[in-house]
């Protein structure tokens, strides 16, 4: 593959797609999931069932139960490592503390008379959302518990007059890393209604989308307005993205 060319196309594509995103002005939310399945926030602020997953920067304390030499206070690497004395790197991202714990337990059999050792979730830097369109003050919002997206917009200043908030557009990352996106309708009439979408709970890596209208192709929109935030804003949540998705090249690409 010529990547010279691919990122020029790349860059191109991304500048024409800025012209799109203020130009278009219709999202149509059916072709979107809506919120039914979708976790919600509790009454006590804790999604029902959910468990908490490790996350790169997440900072961790491990305690050995009698080989105390071998503590360690570490940071989970960007790509989901984590380093310790005598062993292979393991692999911490995307497990629960007791799941870490056991495969560290394992990597040192052998090496200790007793490799029994406790994981704590010190800090949890990997959590945070983004939200923009039609509020006051898109940003990048840290979590620090649970928080609905109703919540995330109030933080960020509230809705702008010219916000449509029938169509909210909710981007979430999947297993695989690609983006797939819900419609959203907290419009006072949902509210008045007690619909679910107001209680939809914000998980890390969210992007949330206030627009004014829609789009004609929302699954093409979504890669569009995903690529406009890691270019021109900065912000890389690990989003899964055709880098071509106008040439007809499939070439993927993380970010």
């Amino acid at each position: 593959m010529d990547w010279c060319g691919a990122s020029a196309k790349f860059l191109l594509t991304a500048v024409l797609m800025g012209g799109l995103l203020s130009g278009c002005t219709t999202i149509k939310t059916e072709q979107m999931a809506g919120s039914q399945t979708l976790p919600l926030l509790g009454k006590d602020g804790v999604v029902p069932g959910g468990k908490y997953l490790i996350r790169p920067g997440d900072d961790l304390d491990i305690k050995f139960y009698t080989a105390k030499d071998y503590d360690e206070a570490i940071p989970v690497r960007p790509d989901g490592f984590i380093s310790m004395q005598r062993v292979s790197d393991i692999k911490a991202a995307g497990l629960t503390p007791d799941e870490l714990s056991a495969a560290i337990s394992k990597a040192y059999t052998g090496k200790l008379s007793d490799s029994s050792v406790s994981v704590m979730v010190k800090s949890f830097k990997g959590f945070r959302a983004y939200i923009g369109g039609e509020v006051a003050k898109p940003q990048v919002i840290p979590m620090e518990g649970g928080i609905t997206v109703m919540q995330a917009i109030y933080r960020a200043g509230g809705l702008r007059y010219t916000a449509h908030p029938e169509s909210v557009v909710l981007i979430r990352k999947q297993e695989n890393g690609e983006p797939k996106s819900y419609h959203l309708d907290l419009s006072d009439q949902a509210i008045e209604l007690g619909k679910n979408d107001m209680a939809v709970a914000l998980q890390p890596y969210d992007v949330i989308y206030v627009p004014r209208s829609p789009i004609a192709n929302a699954n093409l929109w979504v890669t569009q307005y995903i690529t406009d935030l890691l270019l021109f804003k900065g912000i890389n949540f690990g989003f899964s993205v055709n880098r071509n998705y106008n040439s007809g090249d499939s070439s993927d690409g993380t970010f």
